[in-house]
């Protein structure tokens, strides 16, 4: 019966897709705000979002440009298709056009394909890339 009960508490656990850092579930719905891609901060000014709907659906905003995205999951893995953005370019004050566009063609990029979601903290969310370019969100209020 103890063997059992082990072996039942055991499968349970390995059902539950725990998250490095805070032992929670991962939990990406909602709307995330961009803090930094590969440890380098985002531009002032800009205001780049990602929000994952219950439907498969994502959207947000890539710095300039609204964007849309079906994605699946599986596990921590998310995998992103039917990217489509608006196109128009823009400027922040202080910043160049191709600052601000090359930002956005990072965030967007990184969305192009699966990724590996984590949550080294609860209002925090890392999605790594395949070649291991890290983007980090910040729950948005």
């Amino acid at each position: 019966m103890r063997n059992a009960a082990i072996a039942l508490s055991l499968s349970l656990a390995s059902c539950v897709s725990a998250t490095a850092g805070t032992g929670a579930p991962l939990d990406v719905s909602g709307a995330w705000k961009l803090d930094s891609i590969a440890g380098t901060p985002i531009l002032a000014g800009t205001n780049p979002t990602l929000n994952f709907g219950a439907d498969g659906r994502a959207n947000g905003n890539g710095t300039c440009n609204a964007f849309g995205a079906a994605y699946t999951r599986e596990g921590d893995t998310f995998s992103f298709s039917q990217v489509i953005s608006t196109r128009m370019a823009c400027i922040r004050p202080g910043f160049t056009s191709e600052q601000v566009m090359s930002q956005e063609h990072r965030f967007l990029s990184a969305l192009d394909g699966a990724v590996r979601a984590s949550q080294p903290e609860t209002n925090a969310l890392m999605l790594t890339t395949a070649s291991g370019e890290a983007l980090r969100f910040e729950r948005a209020p």
